[in-house]
């Protein structure tokens, strides 16, 4: 070889190794170089493999039928000799016999023998065979198999640097998605919404093909029913009974990961019948608990065994943990609000007490509500909201005597300007309640008229609020057809007539269409 050819060839070596990003390509490029040529019949990369076992790598020269036959085999006890001799002393070295299955041709011919390594530790053998071996082709094949080295190492180095790269970006992305999962469960008060926001995020932070969220299904914490499904494994509604191998550990406040789910159901002929119906291999599951007792369990399946690391255990604790203290807040709201329900219920019934003639009367504005609400697809927070205003309208009549409310005869000025006064009363008494106060204005404006007439404040048309202008249609309706110590109550149809006569000036016409709608269906 020539000065100027050993030149390009290495100038070429020197692109290859610098370009390169994949070890394969990489020495099947550099064994094209070497061979064949005038001075190179084959070439042939072989590196050792994960536990040891050696394979051919790239090989120059020959039918592509060929060249494909010899890469990628395991090299039989003969050839792997012959390599750990070539490689034990790190020197590139001459043998005048080279293994037939490595020739070019039938008969076995000289070789040079060179390294490959890889900080420090043999990796491989770069081996060149020729039919006269001097000290330049040494050098030449020493060098490239130093190069195929440096570059073995520099992608080492690249992969590791991927490798961080993509580790740190999905700590980081777990790290945000935790935050988002804490941020929402946190400030939700709903037990199901929690649920159903865990199930719907975990997946996104740990690979599974199902997660399954199931809370405690009776009094005696002896089973447990999914309430929150996506995926392979457990379905919505579906029941555990204590009798599933994990039960008891759960109870402990323990969680349990099975890597294969045979080892687990092999006693329960069922149970593996259904693991293997919903080709289900391995599952975790960590326990809820709220005050150290299990309020129910996080169960995330897999179609492969031995699919979850330690840090995917960690992240599942810890949301699982997260979960368990939204609950038990919610768990803790759940009971304010039944407290809560309870005051109200208490009120309604000193105001029913107040007047024989006004008994139930809130209980039926209620249903009128209700259905106007439903009828308009009003959202979730507004017919609470609603329904709350429509129980608690009157609540301003319990500082009006019992005398005007039961009064037979026509009320004099100062008895209408008391009567008149319970919408405001009522604001005042609901105000230090602060759960309370968003149906306030409801409550307040229930008796303005669309016209603009009516009180407290003489709101007209959309300014008085959606909710009210519901309840002065519901609560009017059901006034007109109740008795009354001064009058019959009115019946249905003519009760429906005065609405429609009010349409415009004490109801909104819309409402009044709607109500009527519902009233005639019913």
């Amino acid at each position: 070889m020539k000065d100027k050819e050993i030149q390009n060839f290495f100038q070429r070596l020197s692109l290859i190794i610098s370009v390169f990003k994949d070890a394969e390509n990489m020495c099947t490029e550099v064994v094209n170089l070497i061979a064949p040529s005038s001075d190179f019949k084959r070439a042939v990369i072989i590196m050792k493999g994960w536990h040891g076992e050696f394979h051919t790598m790239a090989v120059s020269g020959g039918a592509r039928g060929e060249r494909i036959e010899l890469k990628h085999i395991r090299c039989h006890d003969d050839i792997t000799k012959f390599i750990m001799d070539g490689m034990k002393d790190k020197n590139t070295i001459v043998v005048d016999f080279l293994p037939k299955e490595l020739c070019s041709s039938e008969i076995t011919a000289d070789a040079i023998v060179s390294p490959i390594t890889s900080k420090g530790k043999e990796m491989g053998v770069l081996i060149a065979e020729t039919d006269e071996a001097d000290e330049m082709k040494v050098q030449l094949i020493d060098s490239a198999a130093r190069y195929v080295s440096m570059g073995l190492e520099n992608h080492t180095i690249y992969t590791e640097w991927m490798e961080n790269r993509i580790e740190m970006t999905h700590e980081i992305e777990t790290l945000q998605l935790m935050y988002e999962i804490g941020k929402e469960i946190l400030s939700n008060l709903n037990a199901e919404e929690i649920i159903e926001t865990v199930v719907l995020m975990i997946r996104r932070i740990i690979p599974c093909d199902g997660v399954s969220m199931a809370v405690v299904a009776d009094d005696d914490g002896n089973a447990l029913k999914v309430t929150a499904s996506w995926g392979t494994g457990m379905d919505k509604g579906e029941k555990m009974g204590n009798d599933v191998p994990f039960f008891a550990i759960l109870n402990k406040g323990k969680s349990f990961y099975q890597n294969d789910i045979t080892l687990d159901f092999k006693k329960s002929p069922a149970l593996l019948k259904w693991a293997e119906g919903k080709h289900v291999y391995s599952y975790f599951c960590a326990p809820l608990m709220i005050k150290d007792k299990l309020f129910g369990a996080f169960i995330l399946s897999s179609v492969r065994p031995a699919w979850l690391t330690n840090i995917h255990i960690a992240i599942i604790e810890k949301v699982a943990t997260q979960v368990g203290i939204a609950l038990e807040n919610a768990k803790l709201m759940e009971d304010l609000e039944e407290v809560f329900m309870g005051t109200i219920k208490s009120l309604i019934a000193a105001i029913d007490a107040k007047s024989q003639w006004t008994k139930g009367h809130s209980d039926r504005v209620v249903n009128y509500s209700y259905k106007i609400g439903e009828k308009l697809r009003l959202n979730k927070d507004t017919m609470e909201r609603l329904q709350l205003a429509a129980i608690l309208h009157d609540v301003g009549k319990i500082g009006t005597y019992e005398a005007v409310l039961d009064k037979a005869g026509k009320l004099t000025p100062e008895e209408m300007e008391m009567i008149r006064k319970h919408p405001a009363q009522g604001a005042e008494i609901l105000m230090p309640l602060k759960g309370l106060r968003n149906i306030i204005p409801i409550m307040k404006h229930h008796h303005e008229r669309y016209d603009g007439t009516g009180y407290p404040d003489g709101l007209a048309g959309d300014d008085i609020p959606l909710e009210a202008r519901i309840l002065a249609l519901a609560d009017v309706y059901d006034a007109m057809k109740s008795d009354r110590p001064y009058r019959e109550g009115l019946t249905k149809e003519a009760a429906m007539e005065e609405l429609k006569n009010g349409a415009g000036t004490q109801f909104d016409p819309a409402l009044v269409r709607v109500f009527t709608d519902i009233l005639n269906q019913g």
